[in-house]
């Protein structure tokens, strides 16, 4: 059993360290954000970075509004395109992701961070039920949907040429 305090006590002398810390992560994101070509941006930084190199492997351009619902960008082909990312640590995975169809947008991409690296990008159609029979999925509405968890991200990133065969998009290391 954890002894878990919902009011710690105050730790003024963390201030400066936390306070060092802000200033070393708002230089780096000031760099990334101009690496991306947006100025000053208050986004999630990994969703910028998801949608950007996305964009960059698949062609296109991002949609208008960075904020707006449906899709972040029409590929070179005029498909639309919903983008998505999965952050974890190395090791266990405390977070999975519903990939769901979404009307109107003819893709799905989930980029998968570990440890804050790009592990793999992968780009799923909208008809979900074939990837997920193959991924052994016993959840409800698998047409249109598919809980991607870290069993599912080894089984499609160490066998590739299945999933492309079922509709898939797939992008691995290094992206050349």
């Amino acid at each position: 059993m954890t002894d878990h305090n919902p009011h710690p006590v105050p730790n003024s002398a963390a201030a400066p360290g936390l306070l060092s810390a802000l200033a070393s992560y708002r230089t780096a994101r000031q760099e990334l954000l101009e690496t991306l070509a947006l100025g000053r941006s208050n986004r999630d930084p990994l969703a910028e970075v998801a949608e950007h190199l996305v964009l960059a492997l698949w062609g296109g351009r991002l949609a208008e509004s960075r904020v707006q619902a449906i899709y972040d960008l029409v590929s070179a082909d005029g498909e639309f395109v919903q983008v998505k990312y999965l952050a974890n640590p190395l090791g266990s995975w405390p977070n999975e992701h519903t990939v769901r169809s979404v009307s109107g947008v003819d893709w799905y991409a989930l980029v998968v961070y570990e440890a804050f690296e790009v592990a793999g990008i992968l780009g799923f159609p909208p008809d979900l039920a074939e990837i997920c029979t193959s991924l052994g999925k016993r959840h409800p509405g698998q047409s249109t949907s598919l809980q991607f968890t870290r069993r599912n991200w080894w089984k499609v990133r160490d066998d590739v040429e299945t999933y492309r065969q079922l509709g898939m998009r797939i992008w691995l290391p290094p992206f050349q």
